[in-house]
């Protein structure tokens, strides 16, 4: 058995995820990086983007919409602005959230920037695209 390393995922929402693993993948602003047992200690941001973990040859597949990693000796943290497994994401919704977020960015560039936070559109859009493009990988 390979060795393992205490993994906690919490949100906002309440959402809240313990479980052991041998390797986490997840995507830093600086940079891809892996995660394994003994770690030395890190802080990073992590970006909109997918995360996985291994446990026992079993991959993970997450999509996150943004928050911050933190490794210690004792576990690693990660305290995600909200998360869903690849099972989790409901498809349909997120076409529409990425229909939606497009549709403001379109009426944004057309000079109706008026009530539309292009900030916000950006951020949903790229959030909808995440994760879908995790249900679309095998």
């Amino acid at each position: 058995m390979a060795r393992q390393f205490a993994l906690e995922i919490k949100s906002p929402s309440g959402k809240h995820l313990e479980d052991q693993a041998e390797l986490l993948n997840i995507r830093l602003s600086d940079g891809q990086v892996g995660i394994m047992k003994d770690h030395v200690p890190l802080i990073g941001i992590i970006e909109i983007s997918h995360f996985n973990y291994v446990k026992e040859g079993k991959v993970y597949d997450f999509a996150i919409a943004g928050g911050i990693l933190n490794v210690t000796k004792e576990k690693v943290m990660i305290l995600a602005d909200s998360y869903e497994s690849k099972e989790e994401i409901d498809i349909e919704r997120a076409k529409s959230a990425q229909e939606r977020a497009e549709g403001l960015l379109k009426a944004a560039k057309e000079g109706n920037k008026e009530d539309i936070d292009i900030k916000r559109a950006s951020l949903a859009l790229q959030r909808a695209i995440n994760r879908l493009s995790l249900t679309s990988r095998k």
